[in-house]
């Protein structure tokens, strides 16, 4: 059995997933799934809808690895349809990317509407400026911002609409109330310099899921699986393994 057999991996919003190249060298075998509306895939009107669609792609016992959006989705989809999912490996997570009411672990929703609004003027210059965003709070930030450009901004643009539905959904899902009833176990994988999902989220989560194991990738921003990506790797087959 290869290393990545029966992992599903999910990317993020406004990337692609050629994104999980470099840790796919480490992992063979993982088969990777565009979000809805991504890489030529049907578009789906809202979350649940994406959720859908993607549970429908994925084998029964599926280990679910979602990063920064795709753990959103990866987290509903074990909570309602757990038959799919064995484990969820979530990796720069959060149960609410924006911050509102008692919820100050996540980011203030002037970031999201700064992006949504520049997505008016240009869609090059928005995805440059979110990548930049990804990588800070890294230490090797260069290479990770090198890695993002030269891997996403030579892809087709998804079409008319998605990239807006996708910020709409990481400006206000807000899955508090139901992580603490996923019943699979949880590895979480986060980098301690993430400026998008701050590390207060990943210990809030881990202090929330009933079933789960907190890492923390030191000198990480949002992407810790491109800066460090042999360490991601091995965290991610050993939570598979048990």
């Amino acid at each position: 059995m290869s290393a990545g057999e029966g992992l599903v991996l999910l990317h993020g919003w406004g990337t692609h997933p050629v994104i999980w190249e470099p840790l796919l060298e480490y992992l063979p075998g993982a088969r990777v799934l565009p979000l809805p509306g991504y890489a030529g895939s049907e578009a789906t009107a809202d979350f649940g809808g994406m959720v859908e669609s993607l549970a429908d792609q994925i084998d029964e016992g599926s280990v679910l690895v979602g990063w920064s959006l795709g753990a959103l989705v990866a987290m509903r989809m074990a909570h309602e349809y757990p038959g799919k999912v064995s484990h969820l490996v979530l990796i720069g997570s959060t149960p609410c990317f924006v911050n509102q009411g008692s919820w100050s672990n996540g980011v203030d929703a002037e970031v999201f509407d700064q992006f949504a609004r520049s997505l008016e003027a240009g869609y090059a210059d928005t995805i440059r400026r979110f990548l930049a965003l990804q990588a800070h709070g890294s230490s090797s930030v260069r290479v990770v911002l090198t890695q993002l450009r030269r891997r996403l901004l030579d892809q087709p643009r998804p079409p008319a609409g998605v990239l807006e539905s996708g910020l709409e959904i990481l400006q206000t899902v807000d899955l508090r109330n139901m992580v603490g009833k996923l019943n699979v176990p949880v590895t979480l994988i986060h980098g301690t310099g993430d400026k998008l999902a701050p590390m207060a989220a990943a210990n809030w989560l881990a202090s929330a899921i009933p079933d789960v194991a907190l890492h923390e990738v030191h000198g990480a921003g949002h992407a810790p699986f491109l800066s460090h990506t042999e360490d991601v790797a091995k965290m991610i087959a050993g939570a598979v393994r048990g």
